[in-house]
């Protein structure tokens, strides 16, 4: 780890029941350090994590998607600074930009000229600068573009808290939850067509956490000042890979260090981080201290007090009764495409099947 690069070890908690979003949201910067990240930056890059939005009856459900609102807020406070929202096509929607106009962002960029709105489709992949990480067998060729890695520029990650499904999966060796450091990752991946099947296969078969360390690792070395930033209106609790069960959140949980931040937004969803393998990389990785109980939190309102209540009585986020099976899981991912990309997809993934069925096979031999 480069050793002047320090690291943060402080979150903020923000209350935002019945609050102005502006007020709440520069308070929340101003209380976790971002507000000097913001002076200091030439380009905000901001994801939003919008190809994750699952519809019910045509309807975004809350907790799946980043409320513009917030967008907004973000953009009142970056002093003119030049702000970039920005996506990755993702498996259950073929064009990002439908996206961007449905909920309101293509009219943000309207009313703010300092505003862009970049979607990572093939069309825009060859006039971005990027840089390959390779995986060998683990993982498919992974391309980020060139701005993760620009010491120029801010980053900053904004996910809504999810937890895959209320039930273990059996085999399952990926992360519990979708929080900012996944977010920022996956959302940032430029994979080739239709490619994310591929990765949700090495979730469940190698553990997608390494990768996620691993690219959150090489940014930070690369001394890219990121922010983490967890919440909103709604949480998102899978009932299974195609169902959202709505969490009332009114929280946001703030860091300038993004694996800080999805600490403590996994501690209010009732999880231990110590026990979770992504947080003892990141530990490894010297991302994080070691000590998470000595993270500082300040807390703006009673939001915390209110949650950990609320989720007493149920948490829906925790496994609970008999648990899901990975076959079930990845049956499900495919539902949310054509049947036509099903054969595509499944035939992309057929020899990284075979290979990791046979590399299982002869560990265990």
């Amino acid at each position: 780890m480069n050793s002047e690069i320090k690291v943060q070890e402080k979150a903020i908690i923000t209350d935002l029941k019945n609050q102005n979003i502006v007020e709440t949201l520069q308070k929340a910067f101003e209380q976790a350090g971002v507000l000097p990240l913001i002076t200091q930056s030439r380009e905000i890059y901001v994801h939003i994590p919008l190809g994750a939005t699952f519809f019910r009856d045509g309807q975004p459900i809350g907790g799946t998607y980043l409320d513009v609102e917030f967008a907004e807020a973000i953009v009142l406070i970056s002093a003119g600074k030049p702000v970039i929202f920005y996506e990755a096509p993702a498996t259950a929607h073929r064009n990002v930009k439908n996206l961007f106009e449905k909920f309101g962002y293509t009219e943000l960029a309207r009313k703010y000229s300092q505003v862009r709105i970049l979607c990572l489709e093939d069309d825009v992949i060859d006039k971005l600068s990027t840089r390959s990480l390779h995986y060998g067998f683990d993982y498919p060729l992974v391309e980020l573009p060139g701005f993760l890695f620009d010491n120029q520029n801010l980053i900053i990650s904004f996910s809504n808290p999810k937890a895959p499904f209320p039930d273990a999966v059996a085999g399952f060796k990926g992360l519990p939850f979708s929080l900012s450091g996944k977010s920022l990752i996956i959302g940032s991946t430029l994979f080739p067509k239709k490619n994310l099947l591929h990765l949700a296969f090495t979730d469940v078969g190698l553990g997608l956490k390494g990768y996620l360390v691993d690219a959150l690792d090489k940014i930070h070395k690369a001394g890219v000042k990121c922010v983490g930033i967890n919440g909103g209106r709604f949480a998102g609790a899978m009932i299974d890979q195609v169902k959202v069960h709505p969490v009332d959140w009114n929280v946001l949980v703030i860091s300038t260090n993004i694996g800080i931040a999805d600490a403590v937004a996994a501690t209010l969803m009732g999880f231990e981080p110590q026990k979770i393998d992504y947080f003892i990389e990141l530990i490894q990785k010297a991302l994080i201290s070691s000590e998470l109980n000595t993270i500082s939190i300040i807390e703006i309102g009673v939001g915390r007090a209110r949650l950990e209540q609320q989720l007493r009585m149920n948490n829906p986020f925790l496994p609970q009764e008999r648990s899901i099976t990975t076959r079930q899981w990845i049956l499900g991912i495919l539902r949310q495409v054509s049947f036509k990309d099903r054969l595509r997809m499944v035939r992309k993934i057929l020899p990284s099947i075979i290979r990791y069925k046979f590399t299982k096979k002869r560990k265990h031999n």
